[in-house]
């Protein structure tokens, strides 16, 4: 008996969150989130993102991948709203302007290149500025190939 409900509690226990920090539930719960903005379920990909959000001490980061999504799905709005407030509050933080860059370029709209030109021409921030340029590459790759 004792042995049948050892192997009962072992399978009933949460998962042991691995070395990114969060349970696999929870990077699922994320990755719902992100997609549901891709795919434009938009209400339902707000439920799930703002439920993830309250729960991150910092959902900052979070954020400019959530802007990213959903700027793949067509739509700047999260991005020029939530972003813009948080580079508002934040000048400093050159990845959060190149990842406002990248969900303008992927939602279509063109000042997406005034940021990336703002980050190459002042940040010191070394991995800003090869994001930047990252981006610029392959999107000249991109022209190349086509």
């Amino acid at each position: 008996m004792y042995d049948t409900y050892t192997q009962h509690a072992a399978y009933a226990a949460p998962a042991v969150a691995p070395a990114s920090g969060y349970p696999e539930v929870y990077r699922n719960l994320m990755t719902i989130g992100l997609l549901g903005a891709i795919y434009r379920s938009k209400d339902d990909a707000d439920i799930v993102n703002t439920a993830v959000e309250a729960t991150l001490d910092d959902p900052s980061f979070y954020r400019m991948c959530r802007a990213i999504a959903v700027g793949m799905g067509g739509d700047v709005g999260y991005a020029r709203d939530q972003l813009g407030s948080y580079v508002e509050q934040h000048p400093d933080d050159d990845n959060a302007k190149v990842a406002m860059a990248v969900s303008l370029m992927l939602g279509g709209d063109a000042e997406w290149k005034s940021w990336l030109d703002n980050v190459l021409a002042t940040s010191s921030e070394q991995s800003a500025r090869e994001a930047a340029n990252g981006v610029l590459t392959f999107l000249s790759a991109l022209q190349q190939a086509h």
